[in-house]
């Protein structure tokens, strides 16, 4: 297997075979974006049809940040299931994602510089520049307004070794600036502005083996991705009650029967039982205090009568003697 590949490699670079990756997705989910672009990857997909999917995913201006990664020598080979470790973080946005495409083979570099303008024109998105491969150029900000995150990466080298290690920096770094973004709806679209040889495969062996010619096969031709679904919708409506006898007289008086107080009603009791009894217990106090003020005015007055009647008593015995 190792044999045929290389030797379809020479035969590749003998007869001028030539193409590049693109790679699209968005944390929103896109209705009929597949629709735009033919889902055979056999055949190389020509510019055109890539420019018009690229602008229907712009359109809707769904996004707040839209993320155009240039990766200078980047291959389709790059970018395959068996290469999942060299991009592991960039994999768990793709994951999240609602919407992905993946496009192992197109025939020419696509126009960035016109899709950043059409970007900036339609959604009213301001532009920022990453060309030095350091995420310090994406400054903080807390705004509404859209961004377009335009990073430039340094080639990759051809030695695979240093190849993966350069991949991994890059990986690492599209990471830090995501995650420097305010919102988490973005668009990532990830390809290269130059061309790279690649060996013809038969169509039958890319669908038998589609891990080692799909970009993320794992993820982007995930049996779940069928249907178009939002994945990143964590609310839900709640559906609305109908009462069957909503604005009716009889909901009306059934309602106002149950508003009204019936002082011997036992539930009524039972439910306020320690009010009751707290206001039992006041007012048989209060009625005691009351009762004794009482009693003690009365015995007042009936001991200053009888000390009256004693003290006329003794003057009137007092004249007499």
């Amino acid at each position: 297997m190792r044999f045929w590949v290389v030797w379809l490699a020479l035969v590749a670079s003998c007869m001028g075979l030539k193409a590049l990756p693109v790679l699209v997705a968005s944390h929103k989910v896109v209705p009929g974006l597949k629709s735009e672009i033919s889902t055979d990857n056999s055949h190389i997909h020509n510019i055109t049809s890539v420019t018009n999917m690229v602008k229907k995913l712009i359109t809707q201006c769904s996004a707040d940040e839209y993320i155009i990664i240039n990766q200078p020598g980047l291959s389709y080979t790059d970018l395959t299931e068996n290469k999942k470790d060299d991009w592991s973080l960039i994999r768990k946005y793709l994951i999240l994602a609602s919407t992905i495409i993946g496009l192992p083979r197109v025939a020419e570099p696509l126009d960035l510089d016109y899709i950043e303008r059409y970007i900036i024109r339609n959604c009213d998105a301001e532009l920022i520049k990453v060309v030095n491969d350091d995420e310090n150029e994406v400054r903080p900000y807390y705004d509404v307004r859209a961004r377009v995150i335009r990073i430039d990466l340094s080639p990759l080298p051809e030695d695979a070794e240093e190849r993966s290690a350069t991949i991994r920096e890059h990986d690492d770094l599209i990471r830090k600036i995501i995650r420097k973004l305010p919102s988490p709806h973005y668009n990532i679209i990830m390809t290269s502005s130059t061309l790279s040889s690649f060996h013809p495969v038969p169509a039958s062996a890319m669908k038998k083996y589609p891990k080692d010619f799909e970009i993320f096969n794992d993820i982007v031709n995930d049996p779940s991705r069928l249907e178009e679904i939002e994945r990143n919708n964590n609310f839900h409506k709640v559906e609305p009650y109908n009462h069957v006898n909503k604005h009716t007289n009889e909901r009306y008086l059934k309602n106002k029967k149950k508003d009204e107080i019936h002082l011997f009603d036992n539930e009524l009791w039972v439910k306020h039982e320690r009010l009751v009894t707290t206001i039992l217990v006041m007012v048989a106090t209060l009625f005691t205090m009351k009762t004794i003020n009482v009693v003690n005015a009365l015995k007042s007055k009936i001991t200053k009568k009888k000390a009256a009647k004693s003290n006329g008593k003794g003057i009137i015995a007092k004249k007499q003697d």
